[in-house]
């Protein structure tokens, strides 16, 4: 599915799931889990959810300046998911009207 973004007429197509594991994988180490995706183009933003619990291990390369930050579960003690921010790359066409 296209659709039409910003004044500047540019067109963007909806991202497949494997593009998306593609470009989270570039700016992350996926732990080896069944996951569950959440991507919400309004925002650009994935979330990957983890079957299980993960390592602290993963911490290592989350960051804000990469926009890769870490889902806990309520207690804060485990990493159960990441969100990736501006996944695509997109933001910069967004319209905020």
């Amino acid at each position: 599915m296209e659709k039409v973004v910003g004044s500047n007429r540019k067109r963007i197509a909806s991202p497949s799931v494997s593009d998306l594991l593609g470009l989270a994988r570039e700016r992350v180490a996926l732990p080896d889990v069944d996951i569950e995706l959440d991507y919400q183009d309004d925002v650009d933003t994935l979330i990957i959810r983890f079957k299980k619990p993960v390592s602290e291990r993963l911490l290592e390369c989350l960051d804000d300046e990469t926009g890769v930050l870490p889902i806990y579960n309520s207690s804060l003690t485990e990493i159960i998911g990441i969100e990736i921010l501006d996944i695509c790359g997109q933001l910069q066409y967004a319209d905020p009207t």
